[in-house]
């Protein structure tokens, strides 16, 4: 068919990256959305703060949010809304409208139209108030803020990023980062557990938005629709990381009430008083995939652990089978009640305080707490 390129042989889900004017796959049986990870030398990723009362309006005024941020004109710009990281803080990424016509022709092309645009630097996980997380890749680095946003940069010409910001601490993996920065380099970095992929429950920033947002075609899948609901399921347990605690516990309220609402349109025959996770894990047929390890061991995990907004989710690091999390609670005696509430729910725990800066001393204490699935199943 003339005026239509050919579609490549790529299976067409798992995770991906556009290098140069290339698709290259990173991790074929990635089990997240599938996901294109884009340069982010190409993307400006920010903070900005939208006080209105719906999305709609937010993203209605975004452009006019950040027109002091960019140096173009804003019709020549794609304004993309992202994760909210505080009450109706978000982060938000901008991107030239010939750039993101690119990446949708390279996507067309290679049978990925519905994928995720994700700036690679939002791959990295949040750091701790005032820090940065920072992975070297030879020439080149990628650097996630203690605000949720992130950029690349020369390895080369991180230093002077670093001293414009005040010197962060920097908790680096990857390759070692210049001897300029050698001062701000936690020696206990590694205790994050960076060293090999993150894994995030949804991108904190789809680019896929407005006149790009992606196109799928064809009747849903029940099974489909099930998993989806499920893992709405866990959001309204786990929250959105690092909002107010009792901010979190209201929208966990009704973000379930919904999901309880569509899973019950699905599947009548689940009970009001049913536990949501569990219900939708019963009715997925086993082919189908169903909850994922991880989505599982984190519902599993919120599940058990203490209500009330008693313990606060800072951040969270999976490898199979394990489950490393870093929390906030107001005291040492609300970390004890919380590991024995996860031991006692069939899950292995352990848990201790983790360092911090006199900063974030003022706040709770900060923990660490390691899960697996332990033996009682």
């Amino acid at each position: 068919m003339l005026g239509r390129p050919a579609r490549s042989n790529l299976p067409s889900r798992g995770l991906w990256r556009i290098v140069d004017d290339r698709i290259i796959a990173v991790d074929r049986s990635y089990a997240g959305p599938t996901t294109v990870l884009v340069p982010s030398e190409d993307v400006l990723t920010l903070t900005v703060d939208l006080p209105f009362p719906t999305r709609a309006a937010r993203l209605a005024n975004l452009a006019y949010a950040l027109e002091d941020a960019v140096g173009e004109p804003l019709a020549t710009l794609h304004f993309a809304l992202g994760m909210e990281v505080a009450p109706r803080r978000h982060v938000a990424g901008v991107v030239r409208h010939t750039k993101m016509a690119s990446w949708i022709a390279m996507l067309d092309e290679a049978a990925l139209e519905p994928a995720i645009l994700l700036p690679d630097a939002l791959t990295l996980p949040m750091p701790s108030a005032g820090a940065w997380v920072v992975k070297a890749d030879g020439e080149r680095a990628l650097v996630r803020t203690d605000n949720g946003a992130g950029f690349a940069a020369p390895t080369a010409m991180l230093d002077t990023a670093w001293a414009a910001a005040d010197r962060p601490r920097i908790q680096s993996f990857g390759d070692p980062l210049p001897e300029a920065l050698a001062d701000g380099v936690e020696e206990e970095a590694a205790l994050f557990g960076l060293g090999g992929e993150t894994v995030a429950v949804l991108p904190p920033l789809d680019l896929r938005q407005g006149p790009y947002a992606a196109t799928r075609v064809g009747a849903p899948n029940a099974a489909k629709t099930i998993a989806l609901v499920a893992g709405i399921g866990v959001l309204a347990h786990i929250g959105i990381l690092g909002i107010d605690a009792l901010l979190l516990h209201n929208m966990a309220e009704k973000k379930e009430a919904e999901a309880r609402a569509v899973l019950q349109a699905v599947a009548p025959q689940i009970a009001a008083e049913d536990d949501l996770i569990a219900a939708a894990d019963r009715i997925l047929p086993s082919a189908s995939g169903g909850v994922r390890p991880f989505t599982r061991l984190m519902a599993q995990t919120s599940g058990a652990l203490p209500g009330a907004g008693a313990v606060a989710f800072n951040s969270a690091v999976y490898a199979p089978g394990s489950l490393d999390l870093g929390v906030a609670v107001s005291d040492a005696a609300t970390l004890d009640r919380a590991i024995a509430a996860l031991n006692a729910s069939g899950l292995t725990a352990t848990g201790a305080p983790a360092a911090v800066d006199a900063a974030q001393a003022t706040n709770g204490l900060n923990a660490t707490i390691n899960v697996t699935p332990g033996g009682a199943g």
